[in-house]
């Protein structure tokens, strides 16, 4: 299952799909899903919240993804972890992507442009800020298949254990 926003968490989702041979589920169309049925959920992240999870509860959870722009989780793997209440359940972040701040619409487009504005005071003494700046600004693709490799490994571990059961 998956929440995608500009369509990068939506790619993941395509790539474990075709890898591990499941069915994929917009987070949108959750009454199809069954209780019962395990789920390995992916979605983008605002402010270290995996987007959508919360309408997860109920449902068998048992790995979640988080994609963002950054290089690593944000604020931290650790926070990322609590902030989303994934206490034993695994977590891997993907590096996602987003769309160049003239494409945005709404309250997107006046937020970024709120947070490079400020951004931008202490972006020259920061690579990180700098970077993420430029990511804003312009737009970035930082989806690849060998992101994946901690997800698939994951899983196919998983899938081996419960083979051998």
């Amino acid at each position: 299952m998956y929440a995608s926003k500009t369509g990068f968490t939506k790619k993941y989702a395509s790539m474990l799909s075709e890898k591990l041979g499941v069915d994929i589920v917009d987070v949108k169309e959750l009454p199809k899903v069954p209780k019962e049925s395990e789920v390995l959920y992916l979605g983008w992240m605002k402010v270290g919240k995996v987007q959508g999870l919360q309408k997860m509860k109920g449902h068998k959870v048992v790995a979640v993804c988080g994609s963002g722009t950054g290089r690593s989780a944000e604020p931290s793997e650790e926070e990322v972890r609590k902030r989303n209440g994934l206490d034993n359940t695994p977590f891997f972040y993907l590096r996602g992507g987003c769309r160049p701040l003239r494409d945005l619409k709404g309250m997107d487009k006046v937020m970024l442009s709120m947070f490079v504005k400020a951004m931008m005071k202490s972006a020259e003494k920061d690579e990180r800020k700098k970077e993420a700046v430029d990511i804003i600004l312009h737009g970035f693709d930082g989806v690849k298949e060998e992101n994946l490799i901690p997800v698939l490994e994951w899983a196919e571990k998983r899938m081996s254990s419960l083979e051998n059961r």
